[in-house]
């Protein structure tokens, strides 16, 4: 039957046009949420409702009654928090191990307003998914002795901040490999090979997308 599958694309396209409300990330009914998805070009972002996420990492330096969704990243230190591009810091991120950060901003708006000229994917997952996709993402974050988050400044936007995070940055473990686990974690695009770019990312999880929705219609 093709219900399940409607029933997807229609909580898509409801959600659509949110404001920031957090409940209306939430399937009708259901303990499904849905996430996103952003290609920013050289990198990709997790975009997750809140409230959500502050269930799952604790510390985050948001009031939530002022944003509706939190932009997730992981990636170099150096060239993320650099104030202007850098060749040096390209060429050191991608073929020397260094020091990496979370990136983590609170969005105001929808994800789908506040990125509007990126190109975003929608994906519907259950609440274990969403937690387990929120798990990977808490252990990114390197915290002090008192178990707080370590803060290293304001982020990119208004309304950001990074915190120091786990791991080395290099080639083959970036800023996109780094979103393939945390969608690994949800159970999403599993079976998909390595994905060292935003587009591959999202090549990967468009491929999840159509084999999931083949398979519901077949049923």
């Amino acid at each position: 039957m093709l219900i399940r599958p409607i029933v997807f694309w229609m909580a898509c396209f409801l959600c659509s046009g949110c404001g920031s409300s957090p409940s209306a990330l939430y399937a009708n009914g259901t303990e499904q949420m849905i996430i996103h998805v952003v290609d920013h070009g050289l990198h990709t972002g997790i975009v997750v409702d809140a409230r959500t996420a502050a269930e799952s990492i604790s510390g985050l330096a948001f009031d939530l009654t002022e944003i509706g969704f939190i932009e997730f990243g992981w990636g170099d230190r150096a060239f993320y928090q650099a104030e202007s591009f850098s060749l040096w810091l390209a060429i050191k991120a991608l073929f020397f191990p260094t020091e990496s950060v979370m990136h983590v901003a609170g969005l105001r708006h929808h994800p789908e307003h506040y990125f509007r000229r990126s190109d975003i994917e929608r994906i519907l997952l259950s609440k274990n998914q969403v937690v387990a996709m929120l798990g990977f993402i808490n252990q990114s974050f390197v915290r002090d002795g008192q178990g707080d988050l370590i803060n290293l400044g304001r982020g990119l936007y208004a309304y950001s901040r990074f915190y120091s995070a786990t791991g080395s940055y290099h080639i083959f473990n970036n800023c996109n490999t780094w979103t393939m686990e945390a969608m690994s974690e949800a159970d999403v695009a599993t079976d998909s090979p390595l994905a060292l770019t935003a587009r591959g990312v999202m090549r990967r999880i468009r491929r999840h997308q159509k084999k999931l929705l083949s398979g519901q219609a077949e049923f």
